[in-house]
């Protein structure tokens, strides 16, 4: 058990996480056996339970440990957002450790974890999370869009200008979410990044732990309709975020890509050819060496190959998915995400 009192607990919302009394979705099962490893060294660990209609709410029961607390949504009240409110009002301590309940906790080390509790300080920490990569090519694409986000999550918090965090791992503290949360409670989804303004529109402190004590990985969706869904809901609630010196980064991401859709056209233009292409090979080679600093011994050739046309063409799907976004409403666990 720890060795000092922790300043911690963990806050897990679950809704419907596809498992039944005689088979046991294996994600959940990992997470829950996983999740035991590091509650010996928090405070607490709190569970809420978003109105699940399939078995996770008995197989959860059924698999509690001392320190881990189990609730349950009213009936007039549902979502992630109003789950994650009840856990941290809820909690003991001041820091809050979010995480989903279909990712992996791997490779946990408790000797760096304490230490990290031990130097934990200002409001919201951001940390990565990394993505499964499997066999088919959506998936590893979607691989690689992670990738490629988290390094501008990396690259824009080492700028002190953050533009994405996750709270499928995420730290902060309860009062400074108790305190925004009334602000962006109408939009069911986007916690995290509307957390993350709020802190940074309140001249709050930020941090990054990139080499954390655990590695936090989740699963790429199986079909091209759930992806959409996924980016949808992502595009949706960045639209949605409060004016801060990170939409200075948002824009300039924003006007390269624009400029890179340009390139692509421009090198069917003979005039315009051989700078097109000069713009695109610098480009991409920096976006693909990023990638891999980041990731460092993580990608394999076949993705380290596909992530070359995929960041030619990305800005293409990026246009997409924010213009599909104002005419189509995304779903998340069967319930249609409010985005206003």
């Amino acid at each position: 058990m720890k060795d000092t009192p922790s300043k911690i607990t963990i806050v897990v919302p679950f809704r419907n996480i596809q498992c039944e009394i005689n088979s046991v979705d294996a994600d959940f099962v990992a997470f829950l056996q996983s999740l035991k490893l590091v509650s010996e060294h928090v405070a607490e660990v709190v569970l809420v339970n978003d109105h699940s209609t399939d078995g996770s709410m008995e197989y959860a029961t059924s698999n509690m440990e001392a320190n881990w607390k189990l609730l349950n949504l009213e009936q007039n009240a549902n979502g992630k957002k109003v789950a994650l409110e009840l856990g941290i009002q809820k909690a003991k301590t001041e820091y809050i450790w979010t995480l989903d309940s279909d990712v992996a906790l791997l490779n946990f080390d408790s000797i760096r974890f304490q230490e990290f509790q031990n130097n934990l300080k200002g409001d919201l920490v951001i940390l990565p999370v990394f993505m499964k990569t499997g066999k088919r090519l959506l998936e590893i694409t979607q691989s690689n869009e992670w990738r490629y986000m988290q390094l501008l999550t990396f690259i824009s918090a080492q700028m002190k200008m953050p533009m994405m965090c996750n709270g499928a791992n995420l730290i902060f503290k309860r009062s400074v979410f108790l305190q925004h949360i009334n602000a962006h409670c109408s939009v069911s989804s986007g916690d995290d990044l509307f957390l993350m303004s709020h802190v940074l529109k309140s001249k709050g402190q930020i941090g990054l732990c990139w080499k954390g004590s655990t590695d936090v990985e989740i699963t790429p969706v199986q079909t091209i309709h759930e992806a959409i869904n996924q980016r949808l809901r992502w595009a949706g609630k960045t639209t949605k975020l409060p004016f801060t010196r990170s939409a200075i980064l948002h824009f300039t991401f924003a006007f390269f890509s624009a400029l890179n859709a340009v390139a692509v056209i421009g090198i069917f233009f003979p005039s315009i050819q051989k700078m097109s292409v000069v713009f695109l090979v610098l480009k991409i080679s920096l976006e693909v060496i990023g990638v891999l600093n980041v990731f460092p011994n993580r990608m394999k050739g076949k993705e380290i190959i596909v992530l070359v046309p995929q960041m030619l063409l990305y800005p293409f799907f990026s246009l997409f998915i924010f213009i599909t976004s104002l005419f189509f409403v995304p779903k998340w666990k069967g319930r249609r995400v409010s985005l206003k």
